[in-house]
């Protein structure tokens, strides 16, 4: 359990979120600062101008210092995008001599022989995350040091991603002059930061609807079960409106947040609103239920996309949690209600993360939230070689949380 200050990075299609956090007096997360930085450089979780990227990682960062004067060697970095994959795998290891007490290093050895996967050259692990121990074939066992046994199981969850998109990630933060000390799902960290512990215990799933993609994770018996990545966000939710409608972006922007709704009937019909056309000087007026058809359109290919991916899961009788959607997206009018049409019979609800000190939209901050989290709170520490490590990729870190107060 760590108590020092944590500074991450989420590093999305439109902008960089970035915040300094701690462990609180009442064992929860503390922010002590937060920023954003408009990005360029990343186009759904991929990297495409390393010079962009690392400018607006480097203006976070800034604003960061300036805000709690603490200036990091290292930061935790969110992952996304459509090259990042999740699998379960099992590993196993005998215990000897028999009925022996379990330590630290028999649970280092079965995550090892868990990771133990035949991966394409051009793929890497990012992170391993126990999901079960077993002992002795007793199941869901979250705390195998100290009982005696004779047969050590592991179910872990593998993060896997494309070696160059990591590499350039990697790359933006050390031009930045940091570090990177770890990277975490960002669909596993947005879970983290809107789920409570009794959805992600009787099994939910999470939708963060970013600018440029859409991440969602599903959590069962306290731990993260399936994730993808929908390459769809709200970026082109305001490029249909500004193609379909001949505006500028900001323009269709401004629109979407003013005046749109995910639900087109329940708009009156007699609503105007007033748009400004490119070449014109003049704004004319538009029945307002024609930009929310737009807006329907689009955010209803979303949520078929997300239920498309509930059912290739296999998961979707072991959410009774529901599903409960953040990100900017989420605050967009009727999006509960659109997701409850096209997710028949699961219960939907947007969140935010619960934090104190937040006096911004924390909506936007949900993955860098749930980022500290993970950084701060999982775990009584990191799961390393006593030996040490050579490299951010082989910490080893469990969902475990310590009790809240």
């Amino acid at each position: 359990m760590k108590s020092e200050l944590v500074t991450v990075l989420d590093l999305g299609s439109t902008k960089v979120a970035g915040l300094v956090a701690s462990l609180g007096e009442q064992d929860d997360i503390r922010i002590h600062a937060v920023a954003l930085e408009g990005c360029k450089g990343i186009r759904r979780g991929v990297v495409t101008d390393l010079e962009e990227t690392s400018k607006s990682i480097e203006g976070v960062l800034r604003k960061l210092k300036e805000a709690c004067g603490h200036d990091p060697a290292g930061v935790v970095v969110g992952v996304s995008g459509a090259h990042i994959e999740g699998i379960s795998a099992q590993g196993y290891v005998p215990i000897y001599p028999r009925s022996r007490s379990i330590t630290r290093d028999d649970v280092l050895q079965v995550i090892k022989h868990s990771r133990q996967l035949s991966l394409p050259p051009d793929r890497e692990q990012i992170q391993a995350i126990p999901r079960e121990f077993r002992v002795d074939g007793q199941r869901g066992v979250q705390r195998p040091v100290g009982m005696v046994g004779s047969r050590l199981e592991t179910v872990t969850y593998i993060v896997t991603g494309q070696t160059t998109h990591i590499q350039n990630i990697e790359k933006a933060v050390n031009m930045a002059g940091k570090r990177v000390d770890s990277m975490v799902l960002e669909s596993l960290a947005s879970g983290l930061a809107v789920l409570t512990q009794e959805e992600m215990e009787l099994g939910a799933a999470v939708v963060d609807i970013g600018g440029g993609s859409t991440d969602m994770a599903i959590f069962t018996g306290g731990a993260i079960a399936f994730s993808a990545v929908v390459p769809v966000g709200g970026v082109l939710v305001t490029s249909d409106v500004s193609k379909l409608l001949k505006t500028a972006p900001e323009e269709a922007e401004r629109l979407k947040l003013v005046y749109g709704s995910a639900i087109a009937n329940e708009i009156d019909t007699g609503q105007k609103v007033e748009v400004t056309q490119i070449g014109q000087d003049h704004a004319r007026p538009l029945q307002r239920r024609v930009l929310c058809e737009i807006i329907e359109s689009r955010m209803g290919e979303i949520a078929v996309m997300v239920r498309q991916q509930i059912e290739k899961s296999g998961l979707g009788a072991a959410i009774p949690g529901g599903v409960v959607l953040t990100g900017g997206g989420a605050m967009l009018a009727g999006a509960e209600s659109l997701f409850q049409d096209v997710l028949k019979g699961t219960r939907v609800r947007s969140a935010e993360p619960e934090i104190r000190e937040m006096a911004f939209s924390s909506h936007s901050f949900a993955t860098a939230v749930g980022l500290a989290r993970f950084a701060i709170e999982c775990a009584d520490g990191d799961l390393v070689p006593a030996g040490g490590v050579g490299d951010w990729k082989d910490h080893i870190r469990t969902l475990w949380f310590k009790k809240k107060k």
